[in-house]
């Protein structure tokens, strides 16, 4: 691990994020926008599955979605730009393994609402109540989310525990 840190910190690309300016303080700000993205929408759907806002069907809920895709890929390539920059801040920093392990555990999550429970939840009706599948999906997505955000927000504090 260590001898690809330090091959990518001496990358012309990590380089250039490092020596810029204003590459990491823009990449900041377009996170924390995509950050909101992906909380605001996946949280009120989430919230939906569970059983609140039952006035809303499930499906106008999830026509949200694009939009909070939209947010997780500008995370993403924001991500990779602080990844790319500093890999010695993540490779050996626990919250940002546990970061990834939630990002793994909410598409995990997404997968298996799409496969199994969505088709079933998204047929509901304004009013509907979501079966109790539904209801776990939403909760794990929340817990999984705030811990992404979590972990995120606590990776200059927490630094190596590795």
């Amino acid at each position: 691990m260590d001898a690809f840190v330090e091959w990518l910190r001496a990358t012309p690309l990590s380089q250039a994020i490092v020596f810029s300016i204003w590459i990491w303080p823009a990449c900041e700000t377009i996170h924390f926008i995509g950050l909101t993205l992906v909380i605001g929408i996946v949280g009120f759907f989430d919230l939906r599955l569970i059983g609140f806002f039952k006035r809303i069907s499930v499906a106008a809920a999830r026509d949200l979605m694009p939009i909070a895709i939209a947010g997780f890929l500008l995370n993403l390539a924001t991500g990779l730009v602080f990844l790319i920059g500093h890999p010695e801040q993540y490779a050996h920093n626990a919250a940002w393994w546990w970061k990834v392990g939630f990002l793994g555990l909410a598409g995990l999550n997404a997968a298996i609402f799409e496969v199994a429970i969505g088709p079933q939840a998204i047929g509901l009706a304004e009013g509907g109540e979501t079966p109790i599948g539904a209801k776990v999906v939403g909760a794990v997505s929340l817990v999984s989310w705030f811990g992404v955000l979590y972990c995120g927000r606590m990776l200059p504090y927490l630094g190596s525990a590795f």
